[in-house]
């Protein structure tokens, strides 16, 4: 059944989306004079802030101007009486002394004015205390030898002074025009960045000196007024580098710059005359401080504005859907009763007198009937028997009888006879019927049984695990007293078996445990255990044993059986055997770890004496005497003497019916992907085949068995 759709008036959908167009259009009106507003107002301070920029990068750009054409002067001024002066060297050196010191004193910016001989060094202008120097080498030398301007330096650091300055040279000649060196001076990063200090640019404005590869020279930021990083370097933006492009002589961006990180709108200006560019930067939240909290103020008045409406449009609307939605709530409860009647997943069914009278879809389909195939029927039909039929009735209607509710699981019946696991629950409806659910929980059993199942076997073999061996053996081990017998723990490790899987593939290596676990699975009698206990090793639980000797024929035809071929899924064929380990409770102890651990370390003797070989704890040393001296446990009056050490030959088994073939083994077919075991169930001595396990009791299942190999 279907759930029919809600009825809503035409009338409640057409006012809800009147009720949102019109919001929408409120809302985008307000919004849209909001950021028009804002627009205008931004616009306008970054405006202000531009042209403020722009006054301060022109009056910079004009003062550094002047200060390096009074430079420019003043070497051209020395260049010219350096040509006029006599080539006396006495006299020409008193003459440059002098005009050096002239100039010296018209120029208080500079550091010094120095003069060099056409090889670069400077033979006027240093103190006394300076060590001689040689400019040769520096950039501004080799341009100022071949032109005849004004050269300007990249920035660099000083040799003598030993900080960050502009170098500003001129050609010297002779009277024939022959070189005969440049004049010289410097101007430092210190003094632009003092000259920048007393200017006003804001909280985190920033004023910088480039030359035109656009090596900083000077930078003054507020927010680092001690700062020279950077200095010399080409750190720069993107929006710089577009901007410059375009337009390298003036200019305005806004970015954030890479030094600081900090959002501002720069403008630049090249010096007249100089290859220089001064930067004038203001930041963009000293501007835009007080546009910003009115942005704010209006935004938030605008949402206020949107709220509201949208507010009233909400309640007209809800009391609208009240009004309108009163008519249709009968219709929906009912609808809403029939969809919970009538589900797919829960079967329902009233009853008179143990009589169908009415039943929803599901019911018929958990049980398999026809739609209307139970009614009038009575219950007897959907239980396995009588006895079933009439213990649920009188459980449930005494229950039902005294006004509670009956809930039970069980097995019932389909029609075609196959049981179904039932949740079962009814109550009363009135005095002579009761309606009753019913939940099909067959796939919640099933799982259930798979999920205790795989907690005590192993996936790849089925074999138990080490858990339910441990289980096994404590139970076995609690009745030692109350019967006479052995109880031998055996730890098997399969041979080879890594060679297997390196060669061959993990799937090679699955099937050959796969074969393992099956041959010996059917060395053992039906109350014996066998258990893989992870990796290539098994474990076996042997009880009823009247001594240790009766263990070896098994043993010995278990591992002749082993040692059988196994056929792979190609086609080929590989072999392994098995080094065994045995301990025997009691002689070895009555503990269940304490057995486990002398069998596998007998085990591990077994493999390093050879492999192919069954070692009994008794033969270890300090366990010898624990078989000797303990009490007879056998069953005839003269025991034989326990096992020590069962020695089979290593290497493949010979072929039946040949010279040296084991004679206690029967020829086993070759097993085919994985094959059947090789060896007959029960090879243990039938003597003692009647004898049970006490610790098989522990479960209610056949914990043994090995299932079918997987494809």
């Amino acid at each position: 059944m279907d759930r029919p759709p809600l009825y809503v008036p035409r009338s409640l959908t057409r006012l809800a989306l009147w009720l949102i167009a019109g919001n929408v259009v409120i809302a985008a009106a307000i919004a849209t004079a909001t950021w028009l507003s804002l627009e205008a107002g931004r616009t306008s301070d970054l405006t202000r802030a531009r042209e403020t920029t722009e006054n301060l990068a022109a009056s910079l750009s004009i003062e550094i101007g002047a200060e390096l054409k009074q430079v420019d002067n003043a070497l051209s001024t020395l260049a010219l009486q350096f040509r006029r002066a006599g080539r006396e060297p006495e006299q020409l050196r008193r003459a440059m002394e002098r005009a050096l010191a002239d100039q010296r004193s018209l120029l208080p910016q500079i550091d010094a004015i120095r003069m060099t001989d056409a090889r670069g060094q400077v033979i006027y202008g240093l103190a006394n205390e300076e060590r001689t120097l040689n400019v040769g080498d520096r950039d501004y030398f080799q341009r100022a030898r071949d032109s005849e301007a004004f050269v300007i330096s990249e920035p660099l650091f000083g040799r003598v002074l030993r900080r960050w300055a502009i170098v500003v040279a001129r050609r010297l000649e002779t009277e024939d025009g022959a070189f005969a060196g440049v004049v010289y001076t410097s101007l430092s990063t210190e003094h632009f960045i003092e000259s920048f200090k007393g200017l006003t640019i804001g909280s985190e404005g920033a004023i910088s000196l480039r030359t035109r590869s656009q090596r900083l020279i000077a930078r003054y930021s507020a927010a680092e007024p001690h700062s020279i990083r950077g200095v010399g370097d080409v750190i720069v933006s993107e929006d710089l580098m577009r901007q410059m492009a375009a337009n390298p002589q003036q200019g305005w961006y806004m970015t954030k710059t890479k030094l600081d990180n900090i959002e501002r709108i720069t403008c630049y200006r090249q010096v007249r005359g100089y290859p220089l560019t001064i930067f004038t930067g203001a930041s963009t939240a000293d501007f835009l401080a007080a546009w910003r909290g009115e942005a704010q103020q209006q935004g938030a008045l605008a949402a206020l504005v949107i709220l509201t409406v949208m507010g009233c449009s909400v309640l007209v609307f809800l009391q609208q859907r009240r009004d309108r939605r009163a008519a249709t709530a009968l219709q929906t409860l009912a609808a809403e009763q029939g969809l919970m009647l009538d589900n797919d997943m829960v079967g329902m069914m009233r009853l008179r007198d143990r009589q169908v009278v009415w039943k929803n879809r599901a019911l018929a389909s958990v049980f398999g009937y026809a739609p209307g195939e139970l009614v009038g029927q009575p219950t007897r039909k959907l239980y396995l028997d009588d006895a079933s039929h009439e213990e649920i009735g009188e459980a449930a209607y005494a229950a039902i009888a005294s006004g509670r509710r009956f809930r039970h699981q069980l097995r019932m019946r389909r029609k075609d006879g196959t049981p179904v696991w039932i949740d079962l629950s009814g109550a009363a409806v009135t005095e002579r019927e009761s309606l009753w659910m019913m939940i099909d929980i067959t796939a919640l059993k099933e799982s259930e049984a798979t999920a205790q199942h795989l907690a005590v076997h192993d996936g790849l073999t089925g074999l138990p695990n080490r858990v339910r061996f441990t289980e096994r053996l404590a139970g076995a081990l609690t009745l030692l007293g109350e019967r006479v017998g052995l109880v031998a723990v055996c730890w098997v490790d399969v041979d080879g078996f890594k060679a297997i899987n390196d060669e061959h593939g993990h799937d090679a290596g699955d099937t050959v445990l796969r074969v393992v676990a099956q041959r010996l699975q059917a060395g053992v009698r039906h109350h014996d255990l066998v258990a893989r206990m992870g990796g290539d090793q098994f474990a076996m639980l042997v009880t009823a044993l009247r001594a240790e000797h009766e263990a070896e024929p098994a043993l010995r035809r278990m591992m002749d059986a082993i040692a059988e071929p196994i056929r792979l899924s190609d086609g080929s064929h590989v072999a392994v055997d098995v080094s065994i380990g045995i301990a025997f409770a009691p002689h070895h102890g009555r503990q269940a770890e304490s057995l486990m651990r002398l069998a596998e370390t007998a085990m591990t003797m077994a493999k390093r004496a050879g492999r192919r070989r069954v070692v009994s704890a008794s033969s270890m040393p300090g366990n010898a005497m624990n078989a000797t001296n303990s009490p007879a446990t056998s069953v005839g009056p003269d025991a034989p003497t326990p096992v020590d050490a069962i020695d089979t030959p290593s290497g493949p088994a010979p072929e039946p019916g040949t010279e040296g073939s084991r004679e206690a083994a029967p020829a086993a077919p070759r097993p085919q992907d994985p094959g059947p075991p090789a060896v007959p169930d029960h090879a243990f001595d039938e003597s003692v085949a009647g004898e049970e396990d006490p610790g098989a009791t522990l479960d209610g299942e056949d914990s043994s068995r090995v299932p079918p190999a997987r494809r």
